[in-house]
């Protein structure tokens, strides 16, 4: 065997080794779906809720937290459900302009341009109106560091209802404006995109 031949068997023989080498090195990581993607916080398993894994039908839903404080658990509690209560007001604001967006679009004409105009004003008056019904129906107390975890809620029938008030008010102030809504079935809108049952 000649050195040519050596060297070449050599450079085969090494780039096999550094093949094999890198094939077993560490493989990607892997999600475990039935553990990894459970609700977790701060290092604690925690219920879906918390990380606001909610399906409730009919209902708004927001989730208020409060850091552990030696004033007490009392105090937590309240920090929490007022902390949920400003998070709900957003989830109701949204809900609203939503729903009077789609009322709007069916709608069209005069009746869309004057709700468009008042969609702000009318989310913004029932969402904060409507915090006395927010209420709070699950607690969690993370043992990792003490910290509380609330749940609120509030049935979309009770948000309905007020704005339903409040929109019939706005159209009723124009007297072409209600007649088209009458004449186009706007009740029934009202009762597709705004349901009190």
């Amino acid at each position: 065997m000649n050195l040519r031949s050596l060297k070449k068997i050599l450079l085969l023989s090494t780039a096999l080794i550094a093949f094999n080498a890198c094939s077993d090195g560490p493989k990607p990581d892997t999600i475990d779906a039935d553990e990894d993607l459970k609700c977790t916080r701060n290092g604690a398993p925690a219920p879906e809720w918390v990380c606001k894994n909610v399906e409730g039908d009919n209902m708004q839903t927001a989730v208020g937290q409060s850091d552990f404080s030696r004033i007490g658990e009392s105090f937590m509690l309240r920090e929490a459900t007022v902390d949920g209560e400003k998070e709900m007001q957003k989830e109701v604001y949204a809900y609203i302009d939503d729903r009077l967006a789609s009322f709007s679009r069916q709608m069209g004409g005069s009746v869309a341009k004057a709700v468009d105009r008042e969609t702000d004003a009318i989310a913004e008056a029932v969402s904060t109106a409507k915090m006395e019904d927010y209420k709070q129906i699950k607690l969690w107390r993370n043992p990792t560091d003490s910290s509380i975890e609330v749940l609120m809620a509030v049935q979309n029938k009770k948000i309905n209802k007020d704005v339903r008030v409040k929109v019939l008010h706005l159209l009723k102030k124009d007297d072409a404006v209600y007649k088209e809504f009458l004449e186009n079935d706007g009740e029934d809108s009202l009762d597709e995109f705004l349901p009190l049952d």
